[in-house]
């Protein structure tokens, strides 16, 4: 993609953006790893004639209503011409939590984005936004260790999964909603001629030549596998736009 000298590329989203990013100057680790940093890396290269920027403002553990809530400052005071996001899993996990159908999480889900790209584009008007498709993927406990990643199961000490633990019926009720959140992702990002970037097909498509556990390691976060998935179909979407 090409970039200007005053472009300003910016990732929004939960935990799969944020990828431990450093929270001051230290150019090392203020992208975090993971997707957001592979896109950054390939565009700040190609396009290093004219010094575009870019920011990471992903967050663990939120949902797409909490990211409504600090979007004027993360987002319209950094005035981005490319945005970012990829949101979405929280607010299946937020919905079991609290009582509410399926239905109604991806309702609330539908509601925050729509205000959100509302809130985008009068603010920001023509900018090349991104919607990335949120994913959930329900893996096989009947081994929780970690050998099916891509690196050896114990290297760091013995650990399980932290799915190993999470009750059947959470599971099931985070497959249907997010299932709802998908389609509402797509909808929208229709809606307000952003492009949309499909990601729980390919990332099932992969996984039937090796296993899930070896793209996405715990049911929501992917890994270094499942990362260069989402970049290279991130990539291939704007290219493609």
């Amino acid at each position: 993609m090409k970039l200007n000298k005053n472009d300003v590329v910016l990732f929004s989203g939960d935990s799969i953006t944020d990828g431990n990013r450093g929270k001051c100057m230290d150019c090392n680790h203020i992208m975090g790893h993971g997707y957001q940093y592979i896109v950054a890396s390939q565009l700040a290269l190609e396009n290093a004639e004219n010094m575009p920027k870019f920011i990471n403002k992903g967050y663990s553990g939120e949902r797409s209503e909490e990211l409504l809530k600090k979007w004027q400052e993360d987002v319209i005071d950094n005035k981005p011409t490319v945005l970012s996001i990829l949101v979405g899993v929280n607010d299946g996990g937020h919905g079991y939590f609290t009582g509410i159908t399926p239905e109604e999480t991806a309702q609330r889900y539908e509601t925050n984005l729509r205000a959100i790209l509302e809130k985008t584009r009068n603010e920001l008007g023509s900018i090349k936004i991104i919607v990335c498709e949120p994913f959930y993927y329900p893996l096989d406990k009947s081994d929780c260790s970690y050998k099916f990643t891509p690196h050896p199961d114990g290297v760091e000490g013995p650990f399980r999964r932290p799915d190993s633990s999470d009750p059947e019926d959470s599971v099931a009720y985070r497959e249907a909603a997010n299932a709802r959140i998908r389609a509402a992702a797509k909808s929208i990002a229709e809606e307000f001629n952003c492009i949309f970037v499909p990601l729980y097909d390919k990332i099932k498509e992969n996984a039937e030549r090796s296993r899930m556990e070896y793209f996405i390691w715990d049911g929501t976060h992917p890994t270094i596998a499942g990362h260069m998935i989402i970049a290279r179909e991130w990539l291939k979407a704007v290219e493609n736009d």
